[in-house]
């Protein structure tokens, strides 16, 4: 078995592949690549309506209060029973149960320990037409990450 800090590390390095693969694809429009230097977010309006998306999978899925929290794209991070305490255009906070792999022997042959967990999303930044949560914190007894995603990748 492994240790709390194991486990942190492990989540840890979970999550930084999330921001390796970059976040969702998506077509850029000429006008936002015109906006701003390509790579980086620009700061959110908030006196917008629109909805902010939290980025599933580090892929092209786009979440609104999701249920179930896929931060990693290898699976060995996921948040089940996610319930929203708050959701606007500036942070999302809520609860659920963190499954961590302990990757022991190997990822694929590993074992999920679950933490119940805090979940906050922050610091929204407009992307391809859309805005996405470009933070995420979870933290429970037992368990705690945090990763910060400087911009959600368009193709």
């Amino acid at each position: 078995m492994r240790s709390a800090s194991s486990r942190r590390l492990l989540g840890t390095a979970a999550v930084l592949l999330l921001l390796a693969a970059g976040g969702p694809a998506c077509q850029r429009s000429t006008s936002d690549h015109a906006a701003q230097a390509p790579g980086h977010a620009r700061a959110v309006d908030t006196s917008t309506s629109r909805p902010t998306y939290f980025a599933q999978f580090g892929l092209d899925t786009h979440a609104y209060k999701p249920r179930r929290l896929n931060p990693s794209v290898d699976g060995s991070l996921y948040v089940a029973r996610m319930r929203w305490t708050t959701w606007n255009d500036r942070r999302a906070v809520g609860t659920g149960v963190a499954h961590v792999n302990d990757c022991n022997p190997d990822c694929a042959d590993g074992h999920y320990t679950t933490h119940r967990v805090t979940v906050h999303l922050a610091r929204p930044r407009e992307r391809c037409g859309s805005r996405f949560f470009t933070t995420i914190s979870v933290r429970g007894p037992g368990y705690r990450t945090f990763a910060h995603r400087p911009g959600v990748a368009c193709r």
